[in-house]
């Protein structure tokens, strides 16, 4: 029996937890803390939401803006069948992709994948994400901890969506075959939006207060005014024309995915900052969390 499992996990195909003592704790007991503690003074409003976009960026910049939109999600649909998450880092030309491995590690414990990502994964001919990646992927990985939080054994299927009209199509399919399915889902959308400065090789306002302002109050607000009008495919085209969000196909993927399980789509901006907000840079992204 023992040796049983020793052999089953030599062979376990699960997602590490690459960032982990990085980009947020590693020690269980400080993760658990910070993810307690990031958002906590958010008022859900209960409601009919059944999905969120939120950050990816940094625990220290982004972890508030999550932790909001998590406790909003959580409020709304405590007990999921299946958390659905629609992240990584894709352009125009993709690869689509779901993750068909066994789990993800995480420091507050595995998330297992849900059966259902070998078969949509087969029925759009989504090519394989990777269990051991060239190089870490924040997209999804800052996520992890805070789906293990707020749905605690609840598995998952992860989706890497590319920034480009067939974002749209995935989102149909995937909610409109859970629902089929009669699964109880929330969907995710991993997204940070405009990345400013030299860093991002993106500066069209300069440098200076103006320019935050203008990320702030225009750049930012023209994704975010898309998404609250529930029209993706205008998000779809903000998000790549004015590089106003980074993963802004897996945003709409997550928009119409909502759409077709619930047959319509309430979103509600639940926070939007930026991280010069945390701490003042010429680079500087903004970030929001909104429920759907």
């Amino acid at each position: 029996m023992v040796i049983t499992a020793t052999v089953n996990s030599l062979f376990r195909m699960d997602r590490p937890a690459q960032l982990a003592g990085r980009w947020y704790p590693r020690d269980p007991g400080a993760c658990r803390d910070a993810v307690g503690r990031y958002g906590a003074d958010a008022e859900p409003k209960v409601a009919a939401q059944r999905g969120l976009l939120a950050p990816h960026a940094g625990w220290a910049f982004s972890g508030d803006c999550a932790g909001r939109g998590y406790r909003w999600l959580a409020a709304a649909h405590p007990s999921p069948s299946v958390v659905v998450l629609c992240g990584s880092h894709r352009g125009p030309e993709g690869p689509n992709t779901a993750f068909v491995g066994d789990g993800w590690e995480t420091p507050l414990g595995r998330i297992p994948t849900h059966p259902l990502a070998e078969t949509l994964a087969a029925e759009l001919s989504l090519d394989e994400e990777p269990v051991q990646p060239l190089r870490p992927d924040n997209a999804v990985e800052l996520h992890l901890p805070f789906v293990a939080h707020h749905f605690p054994g609840t598995p998952m299927i992860m989706m890497g969506i590319a920034m480009a009209k067939v974002a749209l199509e995935i989102g149909r399919h995937v909610g409109g075959r859970l629902r089929e399915a009669g699964e109880d889902p929330v969907f995710v959308g991993s997204t940070d939006l405009t990345h400013y400065g030299p860093n991002y090789a993106f500066a069209p306002r300069g440098r200076g207060p103006d320019a935050v302002e203008w990320v702030r109050s225009q750049n930012d607000r023209g994704f975010l005014d898309a998404v609250l009008g529930a029209d993706a495919e205008m998000a779809l085209s903000h998000g790549v024309e004015h590089r106003s969000a980074c993963c802004p196909g897996a945003a709409v993927a997550t928009m119409e995915a909502v759409r077709a399980f619930e047959g319509g789509l309430t979103p509600v901006l639940v926070d939007h900052y930026l991280s010069f907000d945390v701490r003042p840079d010429e680079s500087f992204v903004g970030y929001a969390s909104l429920v759907l």
